[in-house]
C-alpha cells in the first residue's frame, strides 16, 4: 500500500477509481496485513491526476485514486487549497461523508 498513500481508497483499503467505493485518502503506509490510517474528512494531502488550476475548486476522484477538477454532475469529494500539474503532492479539504454532486460553475 505504500505507493498508493495519498490516493482514494475503500474501506476494504483497496484503490478506488471512481466515487462509488471512496472512503477516504489513505494517509499511511503499511504492509498486508496491517492497519493504516485514512482522512475522510478534513485538511490531508492527495496526489493530483490531472491539472487544478484554481484554489479551492472542487475536487472528485478519477483513475487508480487519483483527484482530479470536478467537472458538472461529478460527485465532489473535496477542495483543492492550491494549483497542481498531474501527479503533484497537494493540499486539500476533503469530505468523504458528505459527498454530493457537483451542479458546475
Amino acid at each position: 500500500m505504500a505507493s498508493a498513500r495519498f490516493h482514494a481508497v475503500s474501506f476494504a483499503g483497496l484503490v478506488v477509481g471512481s466515487t462509488s467505493r471512496a472512503a477516504g485518502v489513505l494517509f499511511t503506509s503499511a504492509k498486508s496485513g496491517e492497519n493504516v490510517s485514512l482522512v475522510y474528512e478534513g485538511h490531508t494531502k492527495l496526489i493530483a491526476g490531472a491539472a487544478v488550476t484554481t484554489l479551492g475548486y472542487p475536487l472528485t476522484i478519477t483513475t487508480s485514486g487519483f483527484f482530479i477538477a470536478a467537472t458538472s454532475g461529478s460527485t465532489l469529494v473535496g477542495r483543492a487549497l492550491s494549483a497542481a500539474a498531474s501527479g503533484d503532492l497537494i493540499q486539500a479539504l476533503v469530505n468523504f461523508e458528505n459527498m454530493v454532486p457537483w451542479g458546475g460553475v
